[in-house]
């Protein structure tokens, strides 16, 4: 015996969030915002949105805090201690520009 409200037909929801509602916005901007909205719905492009944030929040706290030395007056990221984490933070960014660039949204259509 089938269940009510559903049935062989029922499939899953599309989204990781739950329930949905209509919204108006500009026809113009429509795939755009439901390309944001899958990814925030994904969730891992703004997880690499935050790292890269965390590790710029990083340098500048970093770079704030320099004392001037003999060897440097300024506070810089370009010292071979700095080598890994520029590394990890173009990887991050790599692999978030890939993301966004191979980002497809399921059946994205504007209706009129």
């Amino acid at each position: 015996m089938l269940k009510p409200g559903k049935n062989r037909t029922s499939w899953q929801p599309a989204w990781n969030h739950g329930k949905t509602q209509s919204i108006r916005v500009p026809i113009a901007l429509a795939e755009q915002i439901l390309e944001y909205a899958y990814a925030v719905d994904s969730g891992h492009v703004m997880d690499q949105q935050l790292i890269l944030r965390a590790i710029d929040s990083f340098v500048e706290e970093r770079i704030a805090e320099f004392h001037p030395n003999q060897y440097s007056r300024t506070g810089s990221t370009t010292s071979r201690r700095w080598d890994e984490l520029r590394r990890f933070r173009s990887a991050i960014a790599l692999s978030h520009a890939a993301d966004e660039s191979t980002f497809q949204s399921p059946g994205v259509t504007a209706h009129r």
